[in-house]
């Protein structure tokens, strides 16, 4: 066949023209696999780059809660080989949750893999108490079907659209199936998702001279809390399981989504005492919310340990009041919030209200208790110069203010409690 030939150049354009377009059609069919699997260098600056890296949910942390201690197993089962035998209350963190029905969502059904020490293996999750987790922001890349369980055959709950944020906190095996899920977070009940209908990359820019780590990935929960990170993270030094000092504010922060949580559920509760009439009663009218309506009575401490059982951060049968700079104990076990890596916990303060918000020791959602007398509630923010909490009493049920009651500047603080998960 005869060689065309360029106009102009002869046979040496002509290959010199071919081993340009070559060069270009490489460059375009290489380029964007490199831009999708490593970034590119933004040249409006020539400092940073773009890079996609995989999500992944930080460890669990809890307590033992067997007190023969706990047994860990090999596999995700009674009959599997015998790791060790971890004490009661012991310090463990947990990267996965197994089931082992492929039916039952149980928690009878459920086994954690943790981590003990240099021990490795799998505990009931019904002996593991005080959990907290670290969350991540993943996006639906599908209409999602959330499930009571990890599994298809599970009980499916609802539906969420396609592009829904959710926080996940753990990954999860089905029984018999190596296709990961996630539990997640839903208001205050943990449900469960699959993994195949999640975005689980996201894009973070990183300075080109620093090697790419993970992004926090944290948005909002679908909750519609937003602006704040779920992931607890303490400074440096600071335990919860230990009485907090008096000599300065306590450090640790309630996350958002906590937060939500926690005045969604003071308003309902409110909304529940209001609608039924319950009247102010010293006893308080019992240590859950059924037996109050029953008795038709509440106080101050039953409201807000009511709503706590409500929010799903503590049991039912839950209640606790504080008073004279202490903390008192009624259904709960001796020195809980002393002892629970779930709160912080400052007592016998003696200050003044006006000074615990302006020296920082007040944030919104803390359970407070009166310096010198008997009271419990719960602060919610300074408003036109006025101090106002979620709070019951004599007065703020007959006229329906629980939401909002105004105390004196002057009004003497001894408790202060801050769940931080």
């Amino acid at each position: 066949m005869r060689e065309m030939q360029v106009k102009g150049y002869g046979k040496k354009g002509e290959k010199w023209l071919q081993v340009v377009i070559t060069a270009i059609l490489t460059v375009m069919l290489i380029l964007p696999a490199f831009s999708d699997s490593y970034g590119v260098t933004d040249s409006s600056s020539g400092s940073t780059t773009t890079k996609v890296v995989p999500i992944t949910t930080g460890v669990a942390s809890g307590q033992t809660n067997r007190r023969l201690g706990v047994v860990v197993r090999k596999s995700a089962s009674s009959k599997s080989k015998r790791v060790t035998r971890i004490p009661n209350n012991a310090k463990i963190t947990m990267s996965e949750m197994v089931f082992t029905s492929t039916k039952s969502s149980s928690r009878k059904h459920r086994w954690f893999y943790i981590q003990y020490k240099n021990y490795k293996g799998y505990v009931p999750v019904n002996q593991v108490d005080h959990v907290r987790y670290q969350y991540k922001t993943i996006r639906a890349k599908n209409t999602l079907t959330v499930r009571k369980g990890a599994g298809t055959k599970m009980k499916r709950v609802r539906k969420l659209a396609k592009g829904t944020k959710l926080n996940v906190c753990l990954k999860t095996r089905a029984k018999g199936s190596k296709t990961v899920w996630y539990r997640f977070r839903y208001g205050k009940k943990f449900y469960f998702v699959c993994s195949k209908d999640l975005v689980m990359t996201e894009t973070i820019t990183v300075p080109v001279e620093e090697p790419a780590t993970d992004a926090d990935g944290m948005d909002s929960d679908i909750s519609g809390a937003t602006g704040e990170s779920d992931q607890v993270t303490l400074p440096a030094g600071v335990d919860p399981t230990v009485l907090q000092s008096n000599a300065k504010p306590m450090s640790g922060t309630m996350p958002q989504s906590t937060l939500t949580t926690w005045y969604n559920s003071l308003i309902k509760m409110a909304d529940q005492i209001e609608k039924n009439n319950l009247k102010y009663n010293t006893s308080g009218g019992g240590t859950t919310y059924a037996a109050g309506l029953k008795a038709k009575k509440v106080n101050c401490a039953t409201y807000i340990s009511w709503a706590m059982q409500q929010a799903g951060f503590e049991k039912s049968g839950f209640c606790f009041y504080l008073g004279y700079g202490k903390i008192y104990d009624q259904k709960i076990p001796k020195n809980y919030f002393i002892t629970s890596p779930n709160y912080l916990v400052q007592t016998n303060l003696n200050m003044k209200l006006s000074d615990c918000v302006k020296k920082g020791y007040l944030k919104p959602g803390d359970i407070v208790g009166r310096q010198g007398k008997y009271h419990t509630m719960v602060y919610k923010h300074v408003k036109n110069g006025k101090y106002y909490f979620f709070s019951v009493g004599p007065k703020s049920v007959a006229n329906k203010t629980i939401r909002e009651n105004s105390y004196a500047p002057d009004y003497k603080i001894g408790v202060i409690i801050r769940r931080i998960a």
